[in-house]
């Protein structure tokens, strides 16, 4: 395997071209990571017309997981820049025929650990899709209007969905009955309206009509995930409630111990009080019962085998590494 580091850069995230994954420390990486995209694919062709897909039936999301420092991010980048600007005459692909041909468009990379207090991960994917809506505009302004209107009354419904999300249910019983009654399953509303609403952002900007079977995708690539300690389980209660979807790809650099310590908290909450009456003869108990539903909290959302493990060189000397510098 070879690595190639410019003197000066050996800190930052090192991005290599789908042509150098077969020759990369990340080969087993990006090859699995290909596998699990091509399962994704089949799966979402078969679920696709479903309105309501249950996280047990399907799962789109895969994890980049290893300590600090391993390339988790690098890997992970690297990949995303590979899935929407991959080439089809490269022979990586040539194990993944369904990837190849799938018409995959991403996002900018999110990066939560930069979030303010009061950011939501699901509301920045909402605004990342609206401001590459209107860069395009500005840019090129070659959408048809028909095409413009559609696309803005589904960022509406979005934006009017997540209103009665914040909002909660105080304000919804002052509208007519018929709009109370919709307005309360905003659930499903907004999980149904943003799947539409993917639909209608590739086909408004890159032409990919999924209703004649072009399959399309938004890629969301989202780095550090872990660092934003405060606000991780919100972050998988957005992947979790909204983003399981048949026309989305999430890829995600984390360390999913550092996950697991989050939920933990999220868990001990619930067993505040329980904790302070039972915490002489139970404490190690109840950790167990915490840890246990944090654990299976975690597999739902992030298989097994949707955890693609950076290798740690520094302890795994199975695999010889040439490393060249560059001035």
């Amino acid at each position: 395997m070879k690595l190639g580091i410019n003197i000066g850069e050996e800190y930052k995230i090192k991005i290599e071209k789908e042509n150098e994954f077969n020759n990369s420390i990340f080969k087993e990486v990006y090859t699995q990571a290909a596998k699990n995209v091509e399962e994704i694919i089949l799966q979402a062709n078969t679920v696709y017309n479903t309105k309501s897909i249950s996280n047990d039936d399907y799962n789109n999301v895969i994890a980049f997981t290893g300590e600090r420092g391993t390339g988790k991010s690098s890997s992970m980048i690297s990949f995303a820049d590979a899935l929407k600007n991959k080439n089809s005459k490269d022979t990586f692909w040539n194990a993944t025929p369904n990837l190849e041909k799938a018409k995959i468009k991403s996002l900018d990379i999110i990066d939560p650990s930069l979030f303010r207090n009061e950011d939501k991960l699901f509301e920045i994917i909402i605004s990342k899709m609206f401001s590459k809506f209107q860069k395009k505009l500005k840019k090129e302004n070659t959408i048809k209007n028909d095409r413009k209107r559609d696309l803005i009354k589904q960022f509406q419904k979005v934006f009017n969905n997540l209103k009665v999300v914040h909002n909660g249910k105080s304000d919804v019983y002052e509208k007519e009955a018929i709009e109370a009654l919709s307005d309360l399953a905003f659930g499903t509303n907004l999980k149904d309206n943003f799947k539409k609403l993917v639909d209608e952002y590739l086909l408004c900007l890159y032409g990919i009509d999924n209703s004649m079977g072009k399959k399309g995708f938004l890629l969301i690539p989202i780095d550090d995930f872990d660092l934003n300690i405060s606000g991780t389980y919100e972050m998988l209660e957005d992947i979790r409630q909204f983003l399981i979807q048949s026309n989305v790809l999430i890829l995600i650099a984390c360390k999913i111990e550092q996950l697991q310590d989050s939920i933990n908290n999220e868990i001990l909450k619930e067993y505040e009080t329980l904790f302070k009456y039972k915490k002489d003869n139970n404490d190690l108990e109840l950790s167990e019962i915490i840890s246990n539903k944090s654990n299976k909290y975690l597999t739902k959302l992030f298989p097994i085998e949707r955890r693609l493990k950076t290798p740690d060189l520094l302890t795994n000397h199975s695999t010889m590494v040439t490393i060249t510098f560059y001035l």
